[in-house]
Order: structure tokens, then C-alpha cells, then sequence
């Protein structure tokens, strides 16, 4: 009996080589069709329409006057991954950006009675919200809010549950999954 030459082994290497390859490149991108991504769609719109519906509020400043805060309209940008756990096959992320705006007024009523412009900017935020899947339902993880201020240091907090459904305008409820 012969042996295959050498060469044709090593071609045969290759080619097992390339298909595992292949196989394994489907780890851990995003994913664009499925369950997981169908539901996932229906957080971010939900989240986007929270959002969007967000009002300028205004509230007690500690200086005795009246701060009334408002907010961009906010960039929320999705992406689900497929993971290789059978406990949890999909992660999905959302990345909010928004500003947040503050003007202040002596009284109540002057405070209502300002249009906040971009000359009010206080900040630019980005919130990033970690979710999991486990194959019927999302499960909100953890976050974090990352706040710029102009002529200040980046700050980065960790958001809580609480915080994420908190009621009123800070809150972030509408992107939580129902």
C-alpha cells in the first residue's frame, strides 16, 4: 500500500483547517436575523419613543432659584451578539447619546418660559445598557452613563436598575424590557 504524498496531506490539513475557521467566524458577530433580534428591535423602538417623548422639567435649584432642564433628542444605536453559552445565546447592548440642557430663572414661571438653544448645553452623555437573552426573554444587566462637561474631567457612574426605571425625566424605563 502507498501513502497519499505529502503534499496532498497538507492540502487536506488546509482544508480542515479553513472550514473550522470558517465555521468559528460566525462567533460573536452581530447577529441581523432571529428570535433575539425580532425582540431586541422592539426594546430599542420602544426605548427610542421614550425617549423622544422626554419634556423639558423644571425643578427647585439650591440656590433658591429654578432650573429647568431638557434634553436632545437622543442617538440610540442596538447591536446584538450571539454568544456561544446555551444559558444565555445573545447579549444586546444599546448606546444612547444625548445633551442635556439647563437654563436658570428666579422664579418658577420664568424658568417655563425658557427655550433652551445650544448656548444652554451642559453636557453630552452616552448611557451604554447591557442586556441578556436567554432564549425567550431579555433581562436588562447593567450600566453606565459616561458625562462630558465642557472645561471639566470625563465621568463615568454605573447605573443601577433603580436608576434605569426610575420614574420622570431622568429615568430610563421605556428602554427596559417589558
Amino acid at each position: 500500500m502507498t501513502q497519499p504524498p505529502i503534499r496532498s496531506c497538507a492540502l487536506l490539513h488546509l482544508a480542515a483547517a479553513a472550514a473550522v475557521v470558517a465555521g468559528l467566524a460566525g462567533c460573536n458577530k452581530p447577529e441581523t436575523t432571529g428570535p433575539a433580534t425580532t425582540s431586541f428591535d422592539a426594546i430599542t423602538t420602544a426605548c427610542t419613543q421614550f425617549l423622544a417623548a422626554r419634556q423639558p422639567h423644571v425643578l427647585p435649584g439650591a440656590a433658591g432659584d429654578w432650573t429647568l432642564t431638557g434634553y436632545s433628542p437622543a442617538l440610540v444605536q442596538p447591536e446584538v451578539t450571539r454568544t456561544e453559552s446555551t444559558v444565555t445565546p445573545y447579549v444586546g447592548k444599546l448606546v444612547i447619546k444625548d445633551n442635556e440642557a439647563q437654563a436658570h430663572a428666579p422664579t418658577q414661571a420664568a424658568a417655563q418660559a425658557i427655550t433652551l438653544t445650544p448656548a444652554h448645553l451642559l453636557s453630552n452623555r452616552t448611557h451604554t445598557f447591557v442586556y441578556s437573552f436567554d432564549g425567550t426573554q431579555w433581562r436588562w444587566q447593567n450600566g453606565q452613563r459616561l458625562t462630558k462637561i465642557p472645561g471639566q474631567n470625563d465621568r463615568l457612574e454605573a447605573m443601577t436598575l433603580a436608576d434605569v426605571s426610575a420614574a420622570g425625566p431622568r429615568g430610563f424605563a421605556g428602554c427596559l424590557p417589558q
